[in-house]
């Protein structure tokens, strides 16, 4: 049956398209070498220098806040399709955004404390998930539902850990960081040859 489909849309066509190499141009593959050995870089500095890091988040935060708070406050204003009630209510989740955007450009460390706070209650979050996961799953392998439960309950302790000593958060947010832009950056470089 496959052999009938393959005939019927051109199996010469098919190989074709599987075996032809890509070719990207030489300039292309030259920025995205550029940009990679940039995401290295910055995600050693990152580590070497947590305070600039962590003010940047904070700008980039506060910026975005900023952002969707005018894009709703918009949305709000000018969108007919929606009703009245739904406007209203985008007009003040855009008022309160631009509002909470500037409070974290004035106060910065608010910022970085609400960045911490939040990644703690996503891992708290996750693994309360994966607790609950692991133990109504019963299709899953035994062993990977204990592994689940006991990667829950290390998720949730370390979130506890965090609410209670914000600076590991602090620590864990950078690492995070810093080793996403390093393998972002080695993917660059790796994809462009």
């Amino acid at each position: 049956m496959l052999d009938k489909l393959l005939n019927r849309l051109g199996r010469k066509k098919i190989d074709v398209y599987l075996n032809a190499k890509a070719t990207t141009p030489g300039w292309l593959k030259a920025l995205r070498i550029i940009f990679g050995l940039i995401a290295i870089v910055a995600s050693f500095y990152v580590l070497a220098s947590p305070g600039l890091a962590v003010y940047t988040l904070v700008l980039l935060l506060s910026f975005a806040m900023i952002i969707i708070g005018v894009s709703r406050l918009t949305r709000g204003f000018s969108h007919t399709l929606f009703g009245k009630t739904h406007r209203v209510v985008d007009v003040l989740a855009g008022v309160l955004g631009i509002i909470l955007g500037f409070a974290v450009l004035t106060f910065p460390l608010m910022g970085a404390v609400t960045l911490i706070f939040l990644l703690a209650f996503a891992t708290m979050v996750y693994g309360f998930g994966s607790i609950a996961i692991g133990a109504i799953a019963g299709r899953l392998p035994k062993w990977v539902r204990i592994f689940l439960v006991v990667f829950g309950l290390l998720s949730v302790a370390f979130s506890f850990i965090v609410f209670a000593e914000p600076a590991i958060g602090l620590f864990t947010l950078m690492v995070l960081l810093s080793v996403s832009l390093m393998v972002q950056g080695i993917e660059s470089i790796v994809s462009s040859f």
